[in-house]
């Protein structure tokens, strides 16, 4: 472990809200990491849970003087991150969430690498992966999330690479508090993917995010089809209004979900109409079966996660396109 006088002071930000599943093992795993107990502090702002999640909080807070509670009413994530930076006391700000937990050394490669950086580096980060014990639905998401069909080095919160490198955004990063501050916080239009679109504005004031390899958190994926369903929707609704305020960082794979809507309401339509024959769309349900089937295999072996997996595509798909489209019809900024 390093020295007290050698590290830098760090805030875990966390909102949480119905976390009652998750948020003693998130703290725990906090509280075991192998970094200075008096440079850790956990800052965090509680929504209007409808589960026991405050309680739980309560009586974790009685044995921790390092865990400050706060309260955020609305339940707006980004208002409850910036709730958390404003009584802050460390110099770095490690952003996190309630259903996370972390490898030991997590401080260690992120908050002390990131001290000894260029000024220019305003973040560090790791990769995200499923822990080992999961229920059904969770095992399933997270396998489709590191295969190439549910995004993984398309979308970088959901890359794994071996080196460290230069990337445009990671999910749990620990950032500069100065450099957050400069920038104005966290955006409260974006309920949902607000960490990166703040990460848009710090590439855009001339900092750098740096991934490393060396460490990496554990994310519990969605447990019910129907979370997981409204996850994606708001991401697809996030990501539309991301566009709406940055242009600029419009990509080719960002259309991939509304235009997987668009494309097959178009075949089914021309197909009625006689434009296209019969078997254009059986061709293309298998076409996209095998492609399933192949990104899964690549991630796991496991029968029925494997057979299973092919479902959560097209949720995803789905509830990401859906919302996509309905956030740049209805989204405002």
């Amino acid at each position: 472990m390093p020295e007290t006088n050698d590290v830098p002071m760090v805030s875990f930000i966390m909102p949480v809200l119905n976390e009652e599943k998750t948020i003693q093992k998130c703290l725990d795993s906090l509280f075991s990491l192998e970094y200075p107990g008096e440079k850790i502090e956990v800052v965090i702002a509680r929504g209007p849970s409808k589960d026991s999640t405050n309680a739980l909080l309560e009586e974790y807070a009685k044995n921790k003087k390092n865990i400050v509670l706060l309260d955020n009413p609305t339940g707006n994530t980004s208002i409850g991150r910036n709730i958390c930076i404003a009584h802050a006391s460390g110099e770095m700000i490690m952003n996190y969430s309630g259903h996370v937990i972390a490898e030991k050394n997590l401080l260690v490669e992120l908050a002390v690498r990131l001290q000894n950086l260029p000024a220019d580096v305003v973040a560090v980060g790791c990769s995200n992966l499923s822990p080992g014990k999961q229920n059904f639905v969770g095992e399933v998401s997270g396998v489709a999330f590191l295969s190439f069909m549910g995004g993984r080095n398309f979308f970088s919160q959901n890359a794994v690479f071996p080196e460290e490198r230069y990337t445009d955004h990671l999910s749990f990063s620990c950032y500069r508090r100065e450099a957050v501050e400069k920038v104005g916080g966290f955006d409260p239009v974006f309920w949902c993917g607000q960490d990166y679109e703040l990460d848009i504005r710090l590439r855009k004031a001339g900092y750098k995010i740096l991934y490393t390899p060396k460490t990496r958190v554990y994310h519990f994926k969605r447990d019910s089809v129907r979370s997981l369903w409204r996850q994606m929707y708001r991401y697809g609704i996030a990501r539309a209004n991301m566009v709406k305020k940055h242009p600029d960082t419009l990509k080719f794979f960002h259309l991939l979900g509304p235009g997987f809507i668009l494309v097959s309401v178009l075949i089914v339509l021309l197909t009625l109409l006689g434009v296209l024959p019969l078997w254009v769309i059986p061709c293309l349900v298998v076409a996209y079966l095998l492609m399933s089937l192949v990104s899964t295999l690549l991630v796991t072996r496991k029968p029925s996660v494997v057979v299973s997996s092919v479902l959560f595509y097209v949720l995803i798909h789905v509830g990401y396109g859906a919302g996509f489209l309905r956030g740049i019809v209805y989204g405002k900024l």
